[in-house]
């Protein structure tokens, strides 16, 4: 059997269902992988007896709940010591992998040796041909990255056509070990949601290319493991979502210190002059909506964010 040229990090956070489904996409892949699933629940009682099916599967218990870029550097370091693959896929766990797609991902790899990341089109798991990525820019009037595209059409034109681009999702992340260990995984400052924009801005800043590979595919459930009212799944701004506040005040925050860390220059004026009219933007309908809760996570999250600057201005 021929040795796997990629290893797989999932972080596993109350999805044992999830996590199995992805897993056995995995193993009916074209190419080899070796797996690692991180559990960040801790100790998911449900997760060792979903997944025992998985034959060399590297199971990493942490101590707590990390959240996701650390619970993905937990995995990282994992790799780095115990695996000599080229390749790390950083892959969500309420994904289901197409066969061929890791295939077609490390062969777009080794043939454009100035790549360093790539990432594949992702379409919503139960809604095949509705598009979640096609490719991702980054838009510094909301401070974040956005998506051409996004749920429309899975077969569109732009959806379809490889490219560079600024910004790969976390959600399917592919990239040269060689890279990760240079960039050193995510920003451990992020507990949940940006810190693959995070990731993908210190990308750029060094130089490295991003390449949206269509011809690898993978469905997407969305939100697997943060939220359980499929109503709102996809809409993570909706004043349905039972899980707003959590969402608002990390978003918030994240989107504030990625501004601090790379906004230079027309990038920081085009932050400073529209993102306090995204945050009026959301407010409007939080209001209506009754979601005091969330007004006052975005507040707190713009606090946090204070808080933490000047902890780290202390620090210096």
């Amino acid at each position: 059997m021929q040795p796997s040229k990629t290893c797989v990090i999932i972080v596993s956070y109350r999805g044992a269902a999830d996590s199995a489904a992805c897993i056995r996409s995995l193993l009916a892949s074209t190419v080899p992988v070796q797996v690692v699933v991180v559990d960040t629940t801790p100790n998911d009682p449900e997760l060792g007896t979903a997944i025992a099916f998985a034959p060399n599967l590297n199971l990493i218990r942490a101590s707590g709940n990390l959240g996701f870029g650390r619970g993905n550097n937990l995995g990282i370091e994992w790799a780095f010591e115990n695996s000599s693959c080229d390749y790390v896929f950083l892959l969500n766990n309420d994904t289901v992998v197409n066969p061929e797609s890791i295939e077609t991902l490390e062969d777009a790899m080794a043939a454009d040796t100035e790549v360093g990341i790539m990432t594949p089109r992702i379409a919503y798991l139960d809604d095949p041909d509705r598009l979640w990525y096609g490719g991702g820019e980054m838009d510094w009037r909301r401070v974040s990255a956005f998506t051409p595209g996004f749920n429309q059409c899975v077969h569109a034109e732009l959806a379809m056509t490889e490219r560079d681009v600024t910004f790969a999702s976390g959600c399917a992340l592919f990239i040269r070990a060689s890279v990760l260990r240079r960039l050193g995984g995510f920003d451990p400052r992020f507990f949940m949601y940006e810190e693959d924009v995070e990731l993908c801005l210190r990308a750029g800043e060094k130089g490295i290319r991003i390449r949206y590979i269509p011809r690898s595919l993978i469905r997407h459930r969305v939100q697997g493991s943060s939220r359980d009212d499929s109503r709102v799944r996809g809409d993570f701004w909706s004043v349905d979502n039972t899980q707003l506040p959590f969402y608002v005040f990390h978003v918030i925050r994240n989107r504030l210190l990625n501004a601090s860390l790379h906004a230079r220059g027309r990038n920081l004026l085009t932050a400073i002059l529209f993102f306090p009219l995204f945050l009026i933007r959301r407010m409007i309908p939080f209001t209506l909506g009754g979601r005091i809760d969330a007004i006052l996570a975005m507040f707190r999250g713009i606090s946090d964010f204070l808080r933490t600057t000047r902890v780290k201005q202390l620090d210096e």
